[in-house]
């Protein structure tokens, strides 16, 4: 974990324009990408670029320091792009190494450290940057492990809190109770308006369902015309002959900049009245002021959705998501603790196999020693009792100073183990040339 850093900018230190400088260009290869990770020294690199941030995340064969860092990554990003790509001055920048580093890149990968806490965005983005990594070998260590134990705490805390689950924008609120209504619903659709709501609308019905009939109606209809052209399932009509004689849909979307009530209660019920008992109606209202009749909420079947209704209910879900902050950092910090318990393990799996056998050697010597002088009258049965005695005392020994190098590097660093094989090796050297 201590050679595991970070190198990026966000929307929290750096202006818009610098982050398009920041970012690699679109044509940037895949073989670029490799240089990259050769000129400045990574042994594992993942470029995570969006329009809220952009970073390096790395893992270097020995312990990087900033300024070197910055130095090296500069360059050769200068030189790749041809000057193209941009880091900001270091002010801007934000660099952090091993522990910190792994924390910075759970809480990005989490959505914690978004503008907008919880988006689900986040997360794919980040797969798709440690996938591209992955296709092109710039993965398959330490930093590897890392990535996939992020998007497993982001997956606990996207089921085990209530961060992810309750919309905190108005977009996605809307979608929301269209993708529920047009479940299960069969019935056409009427938007009211064709304004940039309008259109808005209409690409979330068409993300849900492509075949739907959309029928837009609007005071000026070149307007309505041109927001359905292309989209066979779309038909443009004239307002005021639509408020006139309501057709029979199952969902309403006001979106329009009349100032007045478009449907009242009584045609709400008209509305209704056209409908299967079993079919739900559904108004969604986003004008302010209202559209759509409040009274229609009292109809039997009825399921209205005001803006302000809906602006209040994202208000309480941002606190909500607030509120759950606490207990995602908690599972961050217990996921930051399995992840370095699970690289220890990894670190100490040469030393295990090491001492073992450096012990194993050393008791070899012995028992041999033992069976040409002291124990040399036992037979052949009894001679293969003490070598597997020997065997077997190995195992369990070796036990006790693997947890002892284990509790060393859990509470310092994995620096740790590779001082102990350094010595182990040395030892060994030292130990070959000694009589039995």
């Amino acid at each position: 974990m201590d050679r595991i850093g970070v190198v990026g900018t966000s929307y929290r230190t750096a202006q818009v324009d610098e982050l398009a400088a920041a970012a690699l260009p679109a044509n940037f290869e895949h073989a670029q990408l490799v240089e990259l990770a050769r000129l400045a020294g990574f042994s594992e690199l993942v470029y995570l670029g969006t329009c809220n941030r952009v970073e390096f995340y790395f893992r270097g064969e020995t312990r990087i320091h900033t300024n070197p860092l910055l130095f090296h990554l500069r360059r050769s990003l200068a030189d790749l792009t041809d000057g193209s790509t941009q880091l900001p001055d270091d002010d801007r920048l934000y660099v952090h190494f091993g522990r910190s580093a792994v924390r910075h890149l759970f809480r990005v990968a989490s959505a914690l450290d978004s503008m907008m806490v919880g988006e689900a965005q986040i997360t794919g983005q980040a797969k798709e940057a440690h996938e591209r990594a992955h296709r092109i070998n710039l993965l398959g260590g330490i930093l590897d492990q890392t990535f996939h134990e992020a998007f497993h705490l982001a997956k606990r805390i996207r089921t085990e809190t209530e961060l992810t689950r309750r919309p905190v924008s108005l977009v996605t609120l809307v979608e929301r109770r269209l993708h529920e209504h047009l479940g299960v619903s069969s019935a056409p659709v009427l938007i009211l308006g064709a304004g940039e709501m309008a259109h808005q609308t209409l690409r979330l019905i068409r993300a849900a369902d492509r075949e739907r009939p959309v029928l837009v109606a609007n005071r000026t209809p070149e307007k309505a015309r041109e927001m359905v052209a292309g989209d066979p399932n779309a038909e443009a009509l004239f307002l005021e002959a639509t408020l006139a004689a309501p057709p029979a849909v199952g969902l309403v979307v006001a979106a329009t900049s009349s100032d007045r009530i478009m449907l009242t209660r009584a045609q709400v019920e008209g509305l209704r009245l056209q409908l299967d008992d079993n079919e739900p109606l559904l108004l969604v209202d986003l004008a302010m002021p209202p559209n759509l009749d409040p009274d229609a909420r009292a109809i039997r079947g009825v399921d209205l959705h005001g803006i302000e209704e809906m602006r209040g209910e994202a208000e309480h879900n941002r606190e909500l998501r607030l509120a759950e902050i606490d207990r995602c950092e908690k599972l961050v910090d217990h996921q930051i603790e399995t992840l370095r318990r699970h690289l220890l393990d990894r670190a100490l799996s040469p030393a295990a196999r090491n001492l073992e056998l450096s012990f194993r050697e050393v008791a070899d010597r012995a028992v041999r020693h033992s069976l040409t002088k002291d124990l040399s009258h036992l037979d052949e049965a009894d001679r293969a009792a003490v070598e597997r005695l020997a065997r077997s005392m190995v195992k369990r020994l070796v036990r006790v100073p693997l947890r002892g190098l284990k509790g060393a590097a859990w509470h310092h660093s994995s620096a740790v183990i590779d001082g102990f094989l350094r010595g182990l090796a040395d030892d060994l050297e030292g130990e070959e040339g000694e009589p039995e």
